[in-house]
């Protein structure tokens, strides 16, 4: 399991989730659920169009900040529990926090069902390390995957923060993975 404030730091600009911050409740759900039903961008204006982020580019802005945070909440298998435990962390209002961490339980089954459907591909994998996890954490290790991109060749780098109770799980998953790809590549 992902989740740690490390990976928002390093991914989201706190400043960005800030914004969001003054937004009372009851906004910040309306703001959230347009984002989730994908409605148009002129609706975000409307939602905010009273406060201080009212421009469009503050509008576009709030909106990617919710996209990102559910998109990786799904995309590391983060539990509305534990989002909304780290988003408290970072300073995220209750209120802001429970929304967040419902909507992305809620609208877990879809976003796996849409990967499932549309399927990925793996790039080349050329180094893997594991550390304890960063300081503020309890009860992770971080993964670091290093990869070159099948097309462009260009290294990429990864970094997961996993729940130790599911390491054991994830080494299993990843050994299935390898013997199947190995009995790919005979064929």
């Amino acid at each position: 399991m992902w989740c740690s404030s490390s990976r928002y730091v390093s991914d989201c600009p706190l400043w960005a989730l800030a914004a969001l911050h003054a937004l009372p409740a009851p906004l910040f759900r309306a703001l959230l659920q347009h984002v989730v039903q994908q409605q148009p961008d002129d609706g975000i204006m409307e939602i905010l169009k009273d406060t201080s982020l009212s421009s469009r580019d503050e509008c576009a802005r709030a909106a990617a900040v919710l996209r990102w945070t559910l998109r990786q909440a799904h995309r590391n298998n983060c539990s509305g529990v534990q989002l909304a435990r780290d988003l408290l962390v970072l300073g995220v209002p209750r209120a802001h926090a429970a929304a967040l961490a419902e909507t992305a339980d809620s609208t877990r089954e879809t976003y796996e069902g849409q990967v499932k459907s549309a399927g990925f591909m793996i790039n080349k994998l050329t180094d893997a390390t594991v550390s304890e996890g960063p300081e503020g954490t309890v009860e992770t290790v971080k993964l670091t995957l290093h990869s070159d991109e099948v097309f462009s060749g260009e290294q990429k780098m990864a970094e997961l923060l996993i729940d130790k109770t599911q390491v054991g799980t994830l080494l299993q998953e990843l050994k299935k993975a390898k013997k199947i790809m190995d009995e790919l590549d005979v064929q």
